[in-house]
């Protein structure tokens, strides 16, 4: 176990992205009542360690659309349905962001991902 020298938002859908996904299948899951729709789902991001809470604010204002479509990504791939509109404002109105200010790593094995 070992705290990580990373900062940690989390993004979790407010009612607009709900209402949204209730009305749009998710690519996974066509037509079927999954857990995924029965509850906000949502995202850790590790971010660099930043000492202020302001600086995370913005960090999260300077990346907002592209942490708003890999939000809508992450539900379907097909753009045609996502909202026109993807601004800052519309992300706050659509998405809870929540500080994490200690993270730790439980886990034995190496961290594993994928490039973007």
């Amino acid at each position: 176990m070992r705290v990580v020298n990373r900062t940690a938002i989390s993004i979790t859908g407010a009612q607009p992205y709900l209402d949204w996904t209730n009305q749009h299948d998710a690519d996974v899951d066509k037509g079927v009542l999954t857990v995924t729709r029965a509850k906000p789902y949502g995202s850790a991001f590790l971010l660099p360690e930043f000492e202020l809470e302001e600086d995370v604010r913005e960090w999260v204002e300077e990346n907002a659309v592209w942490l708003f479509e890999f939000q809508l990504s992450v539900w379907t791939d097909d753009e045609s349905i996502w909202p026109a509109t993807r601004d800052v404002m519309t992300f706050r109105e659509w998405f809870r962001i929540d500080l994490l200010s200690v993270v730790v790593d439980i886990g034995d094995d190496e961290i594993e991902g994928e490039e973007l």
